[in-house]
């Protein structure tokens, strides 16, 4: 059914408002505003009393990515180093203060300040400002890079080039922090093609799997006082914190590292979502699951309601030598050249599209004509819909300055059989809970969804024996499904606040479970929105408490080993901290305290 056509809606240019249809999410720079520091006379809630001396102090508004929770007056501090990080914990604990680390703010989930926060008694840490030395460690046996914990993915991948190392995947938004991409287990996509092996320092699983050493801010019951401690990737006690869900304060990591991999990145809009979703029985050469025994890594981005019914479709193949179409690149964010959007036309583009919902099928068929026109350059110096270079320069391309998007995502763990089948169940199902909604004149999903794959986290992929497994990881292998080795992540971008998009985003969570309950594993993306309920508050995402409190803690606990499951975890994070004080209260229902 199309959208009634309002004369009072406004019209969308191809370039006013689509600004950034070739990226669905990007990292964000340092939180905007001005910094009122100590003991100016401008704060707006009490200052934290005897604060250590030398270590910088100032109040500004925290703003997150999706620009959806904004308080006004956090208390923020920047450590130069990790001794200043145990001193701000120590004086945290005696003074009733929460800390929550920050590197980007590049999140969605409630891991920072919750929205709806008074920003009272709580202290963001930011990393970034000089926590940010990079090692790289070539000469090792297992060659490798050390980081401090707000160095981000770009600058670390910067600095591998140079040695000619480097990841074979990372994030797709490069401004995150180390520490922050391995509290949350980011990942990008990594899928091998028939025949494809993995050359060593490289995995198909997240960046957690990638982690040799951690070093965090543990207590020491003995001293009375929170210290440094360094938890290699044998021990036992590292579990937890490769994915740690920001309930400890990570200070340093080592990661190990590979080859400089050359990367042919390729972009089509020439097919439709129908046919690369197509169930198994309908499977041309152009399913999804074919394209990957080809190519590889396949990333779709897809807008509904877009008349042609078109996706955006890249792929990321292993090409040691440069095709003749293809064009070299040696920076990054190619994908998202010349694509911006300022926050107050982002802002401005939101509060559009949830006065006037009617508009979103055009709002998505101007972000698909987009598409199709800056795909269609051949120009051989400036083309984008073929791209050769090092994965640094091919697998970062979402840029900061775009629209900014709230996520409701999950990931979906099956044997690669049964990939193309799971892919279109999900296709069929969307696409008629999208028709219900629309046949009612509600439109409370925007888009675009962003489908992606990559593998599990083999510990036979980290370059030392005895390495254990990530405790939390979403794409953590299940001792009973051996059979189950392909993550696929379904990420759900929508305009923040978008009317009815609890009662949607509810609905489809349930569905997940229910669908897939014979042949997949559920488990969410834990940067972004998952566990709703309809009628939850700021639009309903982490208010179901039974998959909180529940589904959650049994996921990652039956059939995992007595010693490595969620309580243990929970276990774990509460010994480091007894105190609370790397907690807030979104973390205080997934890890009680007094469990």
């Amino acid at each position: 059914m199309k959208a009634e056509k309002n004369q009072q809606q406004p019209e969308f240019s191809r370039r006013k408002f689509l600004g950034g249809a070739a990226a669905t999410a990007a990292a964000t720079t340092l939180l905007p505003g001005c910094k009122f520091v100590a003991g100016s006379g401008s704060n707006t809630i009490p200052e934290p009393p005897e604060f250590p001396e030398g270590i910088e102090l100032y109040q500004q508004t925290f703003i997150n990515w999706a620009r959806e929770t904004k308080i006004s007056g956090v208390w923020f501090t920047s450590p130069r180093n990790a001794d200043d990080v145990l001193t701000i914990a120590n004086w945290a604990k005696d003074h009733g203060y929460r800390l929550r680390p920050m590197g980007s703010a590049h999140g969605f989930a409630p891991t920072l300040i919750p929205r709806g926060h008074s920003g009272e008694n709580i202290l963001i840490v930011n990393t970034h400002e000089y926590m940010t030395d990079i090692v790289v460690n070539a000469e090792e046996s297992v060659k490798s890079v050390s980081c401090g914990a707000g160095a981000f993915i770009e600058d670390i991948c910067a600095e591998l080039e140079k040695f000619d190392l480097g990841l074979y995947h990372t994030t797709a938004p490069g401004g995150v922090s180390i520490a922050g991409v391995l509290a949350m287990n980011a990942h990008g996509a990594a899928v091998p093609k028939t025949g494809e092996t993995l050359q060593p320092g490289h995995s198909w699983g997240t960046l957690s799997n990638l982690v040799l050493e951690i070093t965090a801010v543990a207590w020491d019951e003995t001293l009375g006082e929170y210290v440094l401690r360094t938890y290699q990737r044998t021990d036992p006690a590292i579990g937890p914190l490769l994915t740690s869900l920001a309930r400890a304060f990570i200070t340093a990591v080592k990661i190990q590292v590979g080859p400089n991999l050359k990367i042919r990145l390729q972009s089509r809009v020439d097919l439709t979502a129908a046919e690369v979703l197509a169930l198994p029985e309908n499977e041309t050469e152009n399913s999804f699951s074919n394209l990957s025994d080809q190519y590889g890594t396949v990333d779709i981005i897809y807008y509904p309601f877009n008349p042609d019914n078109l996706v955006w479709l890249k792929t990321w193949t292993v090409t040691p030598e440069k095709p003749d179409h293809a064009r070299e690149v040696f920076e990054p964010y190619q994908l998202s050249e010349g694509v911006s959007m300022p926050a107050w036309q982002a802002d401005m583009l939101g509060s559009t599209l949830r006065t006037f919902p009617r508009i979103v099928p055009q709002f998505n068929k101007t972000s698909v004509d987009s598409l199709v026109s800056m795909m269609a350059n051949e120009d051989p110096e400036t083309l984008i819909n073929d791209l050769w270079g090092s994965a640094y320069t091919n697998t970062l391309y979402v840029q900061p300055m775009t629209p900014r998007l709230t996520v409701a995502a999950w990931g979906l763990i099956v044997s690669r059989a049964n990939l193309q089948r799971a892919l279109a169940e999900w296709y069929e199902f969307f696409t008629e809970l999208l028709a219900d909604f629309q046949s009612r004149h509600e439109y409370p999903y925007v888009g675009p969804v962003e489908i992606r794959a990559h593998g599990l986290e083999r510990t036979d992929e980290v370059l030392v024996p005895g390495a254990v497994e990530p405790t939390l990881s979403g794409a953590r292998p299940h001792p009973d499904h051996p059979d189950k080795d392909t993550i696929i992540w379904f990420a759900i971008n929508n305009n923040p606040d978008q009317p009815l998009a609890a009662e949607f985003n509810t609905r489809l969570e349930q569905w997940f479970y229910s669908n897939y309950a014979s042949y997949g594993l559920v488990r969410p993306e834990w940067t972004k929105s998952y566990a709703y309920t309809a009628d939850g508050q700021f639009g309903g995402a982490w208010t179901n408490d039974e998959i909180l409190r529940e589904v959650y803690p049994n996921t990652w606990t039956e059939g995992y080993p007595e010693d490595n499951n969620w309580h243990t975890a929970a276990a774990q994070f509460n010994a480091m901290d007894p105190h609370g004080i790397f907690s807030n209260s979104h973390l205080d229902k997934l890890f009680p305290r007094e469990a």
